[in-house]
């Protein structure tokens, strides 16, 4: 037997390890949360809400895990392993900075813990925490640099119209993250730890915390993840994209942007003051639905049981992994 055949196999299975507990952990989040609020006779405004209760164990747990596997996860498509290393990054500060941080910190000043913490205390803690987490991603980064995938993401796609959009999301999206990180650290570092909040941002009446703002761009990364899996990427052939098995993905992207108002319109007739909740989770399960879908279409191509596992490129390109420096088509 050939040595590489082992090492080959191995990186299969653990490549479909990691695919798989990227739909486990959400359901257990899910499950524990749902059974909690059986349990205690009452559900929680939102996911984050449970931070402060029994269940935050398995809340920061969970969510550092997925965090884990969303960097970890190497795709062919660099546009979307990039936006899933982006909702990953946004994901720890959503465990770490739950909502409502700034009450339970006068919360705990009001009543320090039986072991003595104080909000200081917590506040150290956190710097050193995102701090670590923030050097890790700047490792991550000089990385991504030195492997040539950075380089490769702003590659002419053969496509003026492809190009622009391309680079132009990108270095948006890099905006956002540097902006995000410079005033997430700002107000982390500028104040005395005793009186640290993390407020964030007011848009007009609206205030947004980090928690929000973190939570918001986890979303929209993990949205921009299922589009690049079908159109406008892939042409618009409803034939092609049914047979690829790629149809569903573009109205499970619709469902996460447009069909917001699905969970907004259900929390107001049954239950109004939960309607982050419903909206958090209503995300979080479309994303679910297609990692498992396109795990079952992975599985069912290397089982030669998909006819059909391409559509043609469409109008606009991804960028793909490669090791000799040319766009390679997907295997």
């Amino acid at each position: 037997m050939n040595e590489e055949e082992p090492r080959a196999q191995v990186a299969r299975i653990t490549y479909a390890y990691v695919r798989w507990l990227l739909i486990c952990l959400p359901t257990l989040l899910f499950v524990v949360t749902i059974v909690t609020a059986l349990q205690q006779g009452e559900l929680e405004r939102s996911i984050s809400a449970y931070y402060g209760g029994p269940v935050r164990d398995i809340f920061v747990g969970a969510l550092f895990a997925i965090a884990a596997c969303l960097v970890a996860y190497q795709g062919v498509g660099l546009l979307e392993d990039y936006a899933l290393n982006g909702a990953g990054f946004y994901a720890v500060f959503v465990a770490l900075v739950p909502t409502g941080f700034g009450k339970l910190m006068d919360e705990l000043q009001r009543n320090p813990t039986p072991d003595g913490v104080t909000p200081a205390d917590h506040v150290w803690f956190l710097r050193i925490a995102l701090t670590s987490v923030l050097v890790l991603c700047l490792v991550l980064v000089v990385r991504e640099v030195s492997t040539g995938n950075l380089r490769q993401l702003f590659v002419d796609l053969g496509s003026p119209l492809a190009t622009w959009v391309n680079r132009s999301f990108l270095l948006l999206t890099a905006l956002l993250l540097v902006g995000f990180l410079a005033l997430a650290m700002w107000q982390l570092w500028s104040v005395p730890a005793a009186e640290v909040r993390m407020e964030g941002i007011a848009v007009g009446p609206v205030q947004l915390s980090i928690h929000h703002l973190a939570a918001i761009f986890m979303i929209a990364s993990l949205a921009v993840a299922v589009l690049t899996n079908t159109w406008p990427f892939y042409v618009l052939r409803l034939k092609d994209l049914w047979r690829s098995g790629r149809f569903f993905y573009g109205v499970i992207f619709l469902l996460m942007t447009i069909g917001i108002a699905v969970p907004l319109v259900v929390a107001r007739i049954f239950a109004p003051d939960h309607k982050v909740i419903f909206i958090e989770w209503w995300e979080i399960a479309l994303f679910a639905i297609f990692w498992g879908l396109e795990t079952r279409r992975l599985a069912r191509i290397r089982d030669n049981k998909l006819e059909e596992p391409e559509p043609d490129r469409g109008p606009l390109k991804e960028p793909y992994r490669t090791t000799d420096g040319e766009q390679s088509s997907r295997a």
